[in-house]
């Protein structure tokens, strides 16, 4: 229930592009690995941050879905795959992301908050 309560808040987040939302929902310890294209990218938590704030300024329509399952809870941490699709009109085109992730959620404040994902990143 946490690691789905978590994909909930992230979908409300980013939809209502509220990033200090989102800011509550991603450890200040994390960790995001991002791959596109053979090209990885290792971001912070204020990386991540700015990466998704700057998604949303230049663009309009920015539409985030996101499904979790494969979800794996060790003690106080929860591993699943998460698939994002992200999508967005650029100088008049649209633009569309999925991301394909394995992340680990941290549960031990009582909600799911994001440590670790490893992402493939495919543009269509």
């Amino acid at each position: 229930a946490l690691v789905q309560n978590y994909a909930a808040a992230m979908k409300s987040s980013a939809n209502n592009q509220s990033i200090n939302q989102v800011a509550r929902l991603v450890s200040d310890d994390a960790l995001i690995s991002l791959s596109r294209k053979g090209k990885s990218t290792s971001l912070d938590k204020d990386a991540y941050l700015r990466l998704l704030q700057n998604s949303w300024n230049d663009t309009s329509n920015y539409r985030y879905d996101i499904s979790v399952d494969n979800v794996v809870i060790t003690g106080d941490q929860a591993k699943a795959n998460v698939i994002t699709n992200e999508s967005w009109i650029k100088n008049g085109q649209p633009v569309s992301f999925v991301t394909t992730s394995r992340v680990t959620l941290t549960v031990s404040t009582g909600n799911a908050v994001l440590l670790r994902a490893v992402s493939q990143v495919a543009i269509n």
